[in-house]
């Protein structure tokens, strides 16, 4: 039997980037809010689920800006895995929860090509 959890949802402020390494900016925020939330949230039953919504990552500057879709994904979408899908990794190991997050990310290569944008 699964023993009872909670569930969260985070709402981070989200930064829109340029460039791939700005996304540790917004992985910085995420990891205050996923121990405030645990922390809060982890009074009558532990946290064991905590959800990221879509943008928290890399925002929607690709978007929003109207920026050349193949640039943003060749400077800024994330490889799987990746920093930080590890950095995310190691906030669920932190807090012993599942962790879901989105993210634009780079597609595999296929067999004797190369690594075509997310």
């Amino acid at each position: 039997m699964v023993e009872p959890y909670q569930a969260v949802g985070l709402v981070p402020t989200m930064r829109g980037i340029r460039r791939r390494d700005e996304i540790a900016v917004n992985i910085e925020h995420i990891s205050h809010l996923i121990k405030a939330a645990s922390w809060l949230s982890s009074m009558d039953l532990p946290v064991r689920l905590i959800a990221i919504p879509e943008g928290a990552l890399q925002g929607f500057n690709d978007e929003v800006l109207d920026l050349d879709h193949e640039e943003f994904a060749r400077e800024c979408a994330i490889d799987i895995p990746g920093p930080e899908t590890d950095a995310l990794g190691a906030l669920a190991r932190r807090w012993n929860a599942f962790l879901m997050a989105q993210a634009k990310a780079h597609h595999p290569a296929p067999q004797g090509g190369t690594a075509a944008p997310g």
